[in-house]
């Protein structure tokens, strides 16, 4: 892989750093490319094509990655092989021995069939679990792509950072190779984890509707009413009480799936990450119309399989074009939910794009969160709570 190399240029007031992408460098023991400007350093995986890490490089909530780092060690995922019993059984295993922050769910958003599995068929699809190659690079950007040999697609992304600012802009695009069309799943899976999560301190915002949560298969160890419909974030508990769901779990081990239909009637859906203590704040935005759900999974020390052993607290954030983290005949027989499709087509031999933002600030003391985030001409504007200021971030989107 070639050499990548920072330059820096004197000028008369300040030394400029240029964001390139540098190969090289390791992250939790895999290899990574690295985007870094004056705002934020991003490092990227070849192997599954993870957003590993993303942090603010000064300010309030400096050098913390919000995203999830699990406790066992991360292998690229063709050194994955079934006779390593420490990530569990497939079909879920290949994924878990290599997942990293923010993975990608294609062709689909969730678990296999009986027949899928004994095909050698992996949970989410195969994205993740393919090693992306580089496109190109330039002093901001990076390009890679994977091709899905099974689901006979390719997937594409350019990750850019806006100049002087904490915003990524990706770009993805999903090519049908394939001479019929075809149904398909199109999931973004950002997973926050500790010491991000931290309770009393963690709070959620979303531009979310009616939600909800999962059925009773998903989980025992729910603190949520299977199956019940509700208006975010205020969702009913088994033992009767209203869980706030903009706060981490107070409790002791809890495991819960809840999907939420994002607000209709916006161009521009979002959720938002903060740690009110540490004074960061993450968060996406994205077109409503194309990812009309966002799934929130929480695990909170309730695993007790391989890998996990209890010991895992994560939220998963994961938005896009299907609602329950099911098997693909299940999204496509449910077809609707609450009157919007839970799954998506792509004709024959055809291209679909669409772009997003990923996005870090700090927030001052006293903030306890987000009321609403504007997607403008050339900037993202977030409304915060609990203080009467506004965070206004850059982005250069093509």
């Amino acid at each position: 892989m070639k050499a990548q190399f920072i330059y820096y240029f004197v000028t008369l007031s300040s030394l400029v750093l240029l964001p390139l992408s540098v190969s090289g460098q390791k992250y939790s023991g895999r290899k990574v490319w690295v985007l870094k400007n004056d705002k934020v350093e991003v490092m990227i995986t070849p192997g599954g094509g993870h957003i590993a890490s993303a942090k603010l490089v000064s300010g309030r909530g400096a050098d913390l990655n919000p995203f999830w780092q699990p406790h066992w060690k991360s292998i690229e995922p063709e050194e994955w092989n079934p006779s390593l019993p420490e990530y569990g059984d497939p079909p879920e295993a290949r994924l878990l021995a290599s997942i990293l922050g923010h993975n990608i769910c294609l062709d689909f958003f969730g678990s296999v069939s009986p027949a899928e599995s004994a095909a050698g068929m992996t949970v989410h699809g195969e994205a993740p679990i393919q090693t992306w190659k580089e496109l190109g690079v330039t002093d901001s950007s990076l390009s890679y792509s994977a091709t899905l040999p099974k689901a006979q697609l390719k997937v594409t992304r350019q990750v850019a950072l806006t100049p002087n600012s904490s915003v990524l802009w990706i770009v993805e695009s999903v090519e049908n190779l394939g001479d019929f069309d075809r149904p398909f799943g199109w999931q973004q899976h950002p997973t926050m984890g500790r010491p991000f999560l931290e309770k009393g301190a963690s709070f959620f915002d979303a531009s979310a509707t009616w939600c909800r949560v999962g059925p009773g298969s998903f989980s025992k160890g729910n603190r949520l009413k299977s199956g019940a419909e509700f208006q975010w974030p205020n969702a009913p508990g088994v033992d009767g009480k209203t869980v706030d769901l903009r706060a981490w779990p107070q409790g002791e081990k809890s495991s819960d799936f809840v999907t939420t239909l994002m607000d209709p009637s916006r161009e521009w859906a979002y959720f938002t990450a903060i740690n009110r203590s540490k004074g960061l704040l993450v968060g996406y935005i994205w077109p409503r119309k194309e990812w009309p759900w966002l799934g929130i999974w929480e695990e909170n020390l309730f695993r007790s399989a391989k890998p996990w052993q209890e010991r895992e607290v994560t939220r998963g954030l994961e938005f896009g074009t299907t609602a329950f983290p099911d098997s693909r005949r299940a999204a496509i027989e449910m077809g609707h939910l609450n009157g919007v499709q839970t799954y998506r087509w792509i004709s024959a031999r055809e291209k679909q794009t669409i772009g997003y933002g990923l996005f870090l600030a700090s927030i001052p003391e006293g903030a306890t969160g987000v009321s609403d985030v504007q997607m403008m001409e050339n900037s993202i504007v977030i409304h915060l709570t609990g203080v009467k200021e506004s965070i206004k971030l850059a982005v250069k989107r093509p």
